[in-house]
């Protein structure tokens, strides 16, 4: 075992997987998701699973890091009639945040670029990042991202969400919450391969 040297707490109150969940069951029913890799895939896919409802409209990123608001920006510009949601964290956000240039670049306008900001990569341990510490909504808009709002409760995220559906895109959402996650959370029990195949076949509807 390892000890963290360096732990930072927040005193924010919701959970990532009560985010995830609020998001989740906002979206139509031709939404997609792509979601980054690690502990935000697997609460979207535990989602699913405790709704009985299928995964074939999500986009699980599975050791791409960092990639998935490129892999969402390509399924919005080619099916410019569906709303596409990127769910991103904070170190993947950060880690390449180029990424958000090219977003605002192309101008999607059904695209939606969630970041679940804990400071924390919590998918291999908990170490802090810098994203509580920086304005990403502020850096959104610099780069060209038409709106930016930021929810820290389950209120606020709900409110904001309403205010979502009359807006244009390219639009960043940062949802504050707080660290950690259940420790009997599963992973998925699909392939990538199937998972691929799911949401392609759900693309073509």
């Amino acid at each position: 075992d390892y000890k963290l040297q360096s732990v930072e707490k927040n005193d924010l109150t919701m959970s990532r997987e009560e985010a995830i969940q609020t998001v989740a069951a906002a979206l139509g029913e031709k939404d997609v998701i792509v979601s980054t890799t690690g502990m935000i895939s697997r609460e979207l896919f535990e989602y699913r699973a405790q709704k009985g409802e299928g995964h074939e409209r999500d986009f699980l990123t599975v050791g791409s890091m960092g990639h998935a608001s490129q892999i969402a920006l390509g399924i919005a510009m080619e099916k410019d009639d569906r709303k596409v949601w990127c769910f991103d964290g904070d170190g993947a956000t950060i880690m390449h945040m180029g990424s958000m240039a090219i977003v605002a670049s192309k101008s999607p306008a059904n695209y939606v670029h969630v970041v679940f900001n804990n400071g924390a990569h919590d998918s291999v341990g908990g170490q802090p990042t810098v994203g509580l510490k920086i304005d990403l909504p502020a850096i959104a808009k610099a780069v060209g991202y038409r709106d930016a709002l930021t929810a820290d409760s389950k209120e606020s995220l709900a409110a904001v969400l309403e205010k979502l559906k009359g807006m244009e895109g390219p639009v960043l959402l940062e949802v504050k919450v707080k660290k950690g996650n259940r420790k009997d959370l599963g992973r998925p029990t699909t392939t990538p391969i199937e998972n691929k195949n799911a949401l392609m076949e759900f693309l073509r509807k």
